[in-house]
């Protein structure tokens, strides 16, 4: 089976093309015993016909895989309906012409050909059936081969609309929910796709406590970062923020009260910085964020977000009724590509942030503990 060897890792793939050829199992078989009557009804007109013994052998086969269609395979359900469609085909072109269905019955035949032995094999036989077609069509046009009755007075019969009506929507019906069950599935199975895509890339870039980027991805934002100074003379700020007190707390009152910190301090600094910033963490209670300005900003503004960065990490937060809070130490460095020579590339800029961060937190250590000597 093409279709099933095609996609042989996707069970459940498999799972909707059964429930979908038991579903048109289903609505043919109870179509079945209403379509041999409208076609035996065409008796007192044309006569008892070869194709009705046809008929008779076919529908019965069909019931019968109808009812015990949970005992058939995949592959024996296939390959009947398309010798079902293949019969009615030709049959029918072959003794009504145009008058008969069989131009439709063709369409589900291509789609049955097509899901058990492949693309190629249905639009070859999408050819052959073409060519089969122009030939009868050629045969009636000459006269070599006639209808079995009158034209006119078939199409003001009541079994000949009877018998259009079953032979024309039948195979409309079952290419419908065939294809519409089939869409279904494969968009499911896109949607399923991409959600795991984007959990996958998500996971691949964001850290999974506090929702930020992670360190792999700072180092590909600051490359880009670095490029487009070079090309526009802009200033790339990286600043480095590591929380104060936070091992204290983490040791004391457990990783749960560590990870609630370290959630609450990237929340706050979400909060006081540009939707453009990109903020990371990069391990531990150590934070990078990078700022891009097109122009170089005065000391006085880089101060001042310094100063919101630690105010905001220091508001406190309850943990089992207890208030807990932490404070950052910040360290920066700017980057130009023409006013910055020393800084070579982004390990440069990123030692000097690391080195001025430990210089802000070991002149809080100093204050913190001229503080207690008071």
């Amino acid at each position: 089976m093409k279709v099933l060897n095609d996609v042989d890792n996707f069970t459940s793939w498999q799972r909707v093309l059964i429930q979908a050829v038991d579903k048109i199992y289903l609505l043919l078989g109870v179509c079945a015993l209403p379509a041999l009557l409208a076609s035996l009804s065409r008796i007192p007109i044309t006569g008892f016909q070869v194709s009705m013994v046809v008929h008779i052998i076919l529908i019965a086969a069909l019931i019968y895989i109808a009812i015990r269609r949970k005992h058939f395979n995949i592959q024996i359900k296939l390959y009947f309906l398309t010798l079902l469609s293949a019969g009615v085909t030709l049959v029918g072109l072959y003794n009504w012409g145009l008058l008969g269905n069989g131009f439709l019955w063709s369409m589900m035949l291509i789609v049955f050909i097509t899901l058990c032995f492949g693309l190629k094999q249905g639009v070859i036989w999408a050819i052959i059936l073409t060519i089969y077609a122009t030939t009868i069509g050629a045969l009636y046009v000459s006269g070599t081969i006639t209808t079995q009755v009158a034209p006119e007075t078939y199409v003001t019969s009541y079994s000949g609309w009877a018998t259009a009506l079953f032979g024309s929507l039948l195979p409309l019906i079952v290419v419908s929910v065939l294809i519409g069950t089939l869409y279904e599935t494969a968009k499911n199975m896109i949607y399923k796709l991409e959600e795991q895509r984007i959990k996958i890339t998500t996971l691949a870039e964001r850290d999974s406590l506090t929702g930020l980027y992670n360190a792999r991805m700072f180092h590909e934002f600051i490359a880009q970062s670095l490029e487009r100074s070079k090309r526009h003379n802009s200033w790339v700020y990286v600043f480095n923020m590591d929380l104060n007190g936070f091992k204290t707390i983490n040791d004391q009152y457990g990783h749960q009260a560590g990870d609630l910190i370290l959630k609450h301090a990237a929340d706050q600094m979400l909060k006081v910085t540009r939707a453009e910033d990109t903020l990371c963490r990069v391990g531990g209670d150590e934070f990078l964020m990078l700022s891009d300005y097109p122009e170089k900003p005065d000391s006085a503004k880089v101060k001042k977000l310094i100063n919101r960065l630690k105010s905001a990490c220091s508001t406190a937060i309850t943990y089992d009724n207890v208030e807990l809070s932490v404070t950052v130490s910040v360290g920066y460095a700017a980057y130009n590509a023409n006013q910055t020579p020393k800084l070579k590339n982004d390990d440069d800029i990123l030692k000097l942030a690391d080195r001025a961060m430990y210089k802000d937190k070991k002149e809080f250590s100093a204050q913190r503990k001229a503080e207690r000597n008071v």
